[in-house]
């Protein structure tokens, strides 16, 4: 269990500071939304943010499976777009749009520390999506792996002690993994090494999935895939 650091936060940088090279890419046209990197890691998958029925958490397909779907028939990306128009379950929570929630975000944190080289001591850059302030520096930030949880209790509603929400990218210095959350998906993306991913979709705590990435899917019309009876 990842407890939250009341001794480390994450601390804003000068909007000169240009991230390693990374600001002008994340302020960039194409990364509005969030920016999904198409080369640089070996492997990606997709961690689905919680569902819950009754408020027990469940997973996207058990959900999907009462309207007689699969989210591998999905031809577009991982979005409450999935949810509507169907026959599902009363008293459903449907998944965060644009914001990894608290549950998944523990489960993704402690995975990645396993694979980052000072584990939760691991300093990380953390920016906002170039839309929260169209035209302005993105706001970004400093600090451990382990100040996650306790960063993202202060952008949380009805507490929130910050301006913005969860951060939309997120990576260590070292460059081994990056992490997106799109503001327009209920998903977040992971990139990484093979080992980290394998993980990932291993752990029993999170809804980890393989799933077309942003750029695959662009263009295709969000809607379900024809199954051959």
């Amino acid at each position: 269990m990842i407890e939250v650091s009341k001794d480390f936060a994450l601390e804003l940088v000068p909007d000169e500071d240009s991230l390693g090279g990374m600001r002008p890419i994340l302020e960039g046209e194409e990364a509005v939304l969030g920016y999904e990197p198409q080369e640089g890691f070996l492997d990606r998958c997709w961690v689905l943010h919680s569902v819950t029925v009754r408020g027990e958490r469940v997973r996207w397909d058990d959900v999907l499976a009462h309207a007689g779907k699969r989210l591998e028939d999905w031809q577009h990306t991982p979005s409450f777009r999935v949810f509507e128009g169907l026959d599902l379950p009363e008293d459903l929570e449907k998944p965060e749009l644009g914001e990894i929630d608290r549950d998944s975000l523990a489960r993704l944190v402690g995975v990645l520390a396993r694979h980052s080289p000072d584990g939760l001591r691991t300093e990380c850059c953390w920016t906002q999506a170039a839309i929260e302030d169209i035209g302005r520096p993105i706001p970004a930030r400093r600090g451990r792996l382990d100040a996650a949880l306790g960063h993202h209790d202060a952008c949380a509603w009805p507490h929130r002690t910050t301006g913005s929400q969860f951060p939309a990218h997120w990576w260590p210095l070292e460059g081994s993994w990056f992490v997106l959350t799109d503001w327009d998906l209920s998903a977040t993306e992971v990139f990484g090494p093979p080992a980290l991913i394998a993980d990932l979709l291993a752990d029993d705590g999170l809804d980890a999935v393989r799933h077309p990435s942003i750029a695959e899917v662009q263009g295709n019309p969000a809607q379900w895939r024809e199954r051959a009876n």
